[in-house]
């Protein structure tokens, strides 16, 4: 008979979102039965196709219990009241669910952070379980909370707190990093900057590991991606896909294509930047004031699908990195780096040295990474001249090389 597992995740798929796949990547290849407790968020159909046909997702119990978009007022801040009672629900039921069948081992997700609220209730009053508490983004003493909002609405920094404390509470964080048996992080950034805020790192370091992003070879999703042809448009077409706000600053960037523009009246014979998803206002003035709209050009949010389809078609791929210049360490990874590196094209990386997005894209052999003017300037004319081909291996992205890493010596 096989260990059994409970997962107190909050939110899972097929439900699409970064944390969600993260989790199901990180459990899918342990040989156990997984019950899972979650909120109910929309499905996915793309990613309900590929859980259909994934033999790892049939050991997967799903119980669900409030809808999602209530119980954590990510983009509805004005239920919060309604939230904090579902919140409490949501733990209490999670430690009736898990008292009824025996459990060796439990999972909980930083996002939502109520999922570690869980943990530590089931924790202390079963303390025989092995608590495995998974990490995305730091919490405690977040750069993202410290976001200058002198320039948005009274109703925009409303939300912005109230999001804070909802769903990137200290506590959250605390809970896990002090009580469970596991630490589970992406990358050595997040985890020293996280664990370091700490009495006894060292005893913190002994309980942690590394799972990194990775990929699932057999999904669709992903293998659509691999061994994509190198497209060449004229002018090339570079994109970013993601949101634009807080950290993730664009001064140098535009600062940068505004000066090629000056000295090179034929770039955008050369070379278009596309940006799909959220861009803040003031960045957007900046690109009339530069007259930069021909050259940096903005789209609304579209679905993963509709993401890859853009990635696969186009000839660059821009990733704007979280800027924390004179900081020991950033510790956020863009999750969408893994699909960047499976289509081996050219990489425009507005990173700092201090990143794990620098780190990894130099790994890999990409020299066109840098957040100084003058650099970015210089890197992209590097990937207007460029008409080399990448080729490095995928191995560490492959997910099934982390089959027991969670439990194993547990």
């Amino acid at each position: 008979m096989k260990d059994r597992m409970f997962v107190a995740s909050g939110s899972f798929v097929p439900y699409n979102d970064t944390v969600t796949l993260l989790t199901y990547k990180r459990l899918r290849n342990l040989d156990l039965d997984i019950d899972v407790f979650c909120f109910k968020g929309k499905e996915d159909p793309s990613l309900l196709k590929e859980l259909e046909k994934d033999e790892q997702f049939k050991k997967f119990h799903l119980n669900y219990t409030t809808d999602l978009d209530w119980a954590v007022p990510r983009n509805y801040p004005f239920r919060l009241p309604v939230s904090l009672v579902y919140m409490k629900k949501y733990i209490d039921d999670a430690l009736k669910e898990f008292e009824k069948k025996e459990y060796k081992y439990l999972f909980t997700s930083i996002v939502p952070g109520v999922s570690h609220l869980a943990g530590l209730k089931i924790k202390q009053k079963h303390p025989e379980v092995k608590w495995i508490a998974s990490f995305s983004d730091p919490f405690k003493n977040s750069p993202y909370k410290k976001t200058d909002l002198s320039d948005r609405s009274f109703v925009y920094r409303i939300a912005f707190n109230v999001g804070g404390f909802a769903l990137y509470n200290d506590r959250y964080e605390e809970a896990a990093v002090l009580n469970a048996d596991r630490l589970v992080f992406i990358c050595e950034e997040q985890r020293d900057f996280t664990l370091k805020q700490y009495p006894d790192y060292g005893k913190l370091l002994e309980k942690s590991v590394i799972y990194p992003l990775t990929y699932i070879p057999e999904w669709d999703m992903y293998d659509e991606l691999l061994d994509v042809p190198r497209t060449h448009h004229k002018p090339m077409q570079a994109v970013h896909l993601g949101r634009l706000y807080g950290l993730r600053k664009i001064d140098s960037f535009l600062e940068a294509l505004k000066e090629l523009k000056e000295e090179d009246k034929d770039l955008k014979d050369k070379i278009v930047f596309h940006q799909y998803s959220e861009i803040q206002a003031p960045d957007v003035k900046k690109i009339g004031e530069y007259g930069l709209e021909g050259l940096f050009v903005l789209h609304d949010k579209v679905t993963y699908q509709e993401s890859v389809e853009i990635m696969k078609n186009n000839d660059v791929l821009v990733l704007f990195d979280t800027l924390m210049p004179g900081a020991e360490v950033q510790p956020y990874l863009p999750s969408k780096i893994v699909e960047y590196l499976m289509l081996k094209k050219p990489i425009l990386g507005i990173c700092d040295s201090n990143s794990p997005s620098y780190r990894i894209l130099k790994e890999y052999g990409f020299d066109t990474v840098g957040s100084d003017k003058d650099v970015i300037k210089e890197n992209i004319r590097k990937i207007i001249e460029d008409k080399g081909e990448y080729d490095y291996s995928l191995s560490k992205l492959n997910n099934d090389n982390y089959g027991t890493l969670l439990i194993d010596k547990l």
